[in-house]
């Protein structure tokens, strides 16, 4: 869902360029600065931010690299953290799949996928962020025994996901079809709080390279 742009919202984009890179800075210091740390994860779909900041609190030693296409739901996200002094976290305002040629000689522990958009319709499919195209992508730049995390409440993503799994050399760890949230490498994001208020069931897998 595209985000009703705020008055405020190029402000914050602005004033906060501590903690952005945007599309046109993919060749910036700043950036390859941040990827040169050994312990690096990866977000695609940081939405409003609230799971990457909550992650990068609760594990400072663990730089964390967000991305997220909408400018004005980045703008929600810097908001958060422009009071904080977060050391380990950068966002990205791109779309993934132009990410890919610049960061392919980097190396991630884990990469998270929350609650990525379902794109339902047959012909849409392929725009999915769980595509098999787009898991050999992510096997790429995983280290040896990292991690891919996903996390959903759509059961039809979820099950059409399992199946592009059967695609790829991962090797699956978990497949949790009603997930707890007790996993301590893990936080709540904006839409998690509200599908638990609402008592829907999450799904999860995690896989490994």
């Amino acid at each position: 869902m595209r985000l009703k742009r705020k008055p405020w919202g190029e402000e914050v984009l602005q004033n906060n360029e501590r903690y952005l890179v945007s599309q046109n800075e993919l060749e910036s210091q700043k950036l390859l600065d941040f990827l040169s740390f050994d312990n690096l994860v990866l977000e695609i779909g940081a939405g409003k931010g609230d799971f990457a900041i909550q992650m990068a609190k609760k594990y400072p030693s663990i730089h964390f690299l967000a991305i997220e296409m909408q400018s004005m739901a980045l703008a929600y996200a810097l908001r958060k953290v422009q009071e904080e002094n977060i050391e380990n976290l950068l966002f990205v305002n791109v779309d993934a799949h132009f990410l890919f040629e610049k960061i392919s000689s980097y190396k991630f522990q884990t990469i998270f996928l929350n609650f990525s958009d379902p794109w339902p319709k047959k012909r849409q499919n392929k725009r999915r962020l769980t595509y098999p195209s787009m898991l050999k992508e992510y096997y790429n730049i995983l280290k040896e025994g990292g991690r891919l995390i996903f996390k959903t409440d759509n059961d039809g993503l979820f099950n059409d996901s399992l199946e592009y799994l059967k695609e790829t050399n991962f090797k699956i760890v978990k497949i949790d079809f009603s997930y707890d949230g007790q996993d301590l490498y893990d936080a709540l994001t904006e839409y998690e709080t509200r599908f638990r208020k609402l008592n829907t069931p999450i799904k999860r897998f995690i896989v490994e390279k």
